[in-house]
C-alpha cells in the first residue's frame, strides 16, 4: 500500500494525502509523505479544519484507508467534504454508512459476501 500514492500519473491526477494519525517516523510512513503528491499531517486539526481544508483542496473523490480501525476520522466522512466518497483496505467489510458511497474490494471478498448473502 505504501508505494500507491507515489504511482498515480500526475499530468492526470492531483493525488492528497491527509494523515489524520501522527507520524511513528517508520519508513513505511516516510515513504508515503516523500511519494505523496500533496501530503498534509492533519493529526492535530479538529475535524472542521480538515472536513474544511477537503472542500478547500477541491477533492473530488475521497477514499477511507482506515474505515473503523484506531485513529479513524469517519466523522470527516459524515460530513460529505467531497461528492463521491470510498472506502478501501482499512475494514474488511461494510461502514454501514450512508456516506459511504462505494467500496473498493477484490473478487474474493465480493464472492464470500455472495456466498455469505446467499445462505
Amino acid at each position: 500500500m505504501q508505494s500507491v500514492f507515489g504511482l498515480h500519473d500526475r499530468a492526470k491526477f492531483n493525488v492528497f494525502c491527509y494523515a489524520t494519525s501522527p507520524s511513528d517516523k517508520s519508513s513505511y510512513r516516510l515513504k508515503i509523505e516523500a511519494e505523496a503528491q500533496y501530503f498534509l499531517d492533519a493529526s492535530n486539526y479538529s475535524t472542521q479544519q480538515i472536513v474544511d481544508r477537503i472542500v478547500h483542496d477541491g477533492i473530488h473523490i475521497l477514499v477511507n484507508l482506515s474505515g473503523y480501525t484506531k485513529g479513524a476520522r469517519n466523522e470527516v466522512f459524515a460530513a460529505r467534504p467531497a461528492p463521491v466518497q470510498m472506502s478501501y483496505m482499512g475494514f474488511a467489510g461494510t461502514l454501514s454508512a450512508g456516506w459511504c458511497d462505494y467500496f473498493v474490494v477484490g473478487t474474493s471478498f465480493l464472492l464470500a459476501l455472495v456466498w455469505w448473502s446467499a445462505r
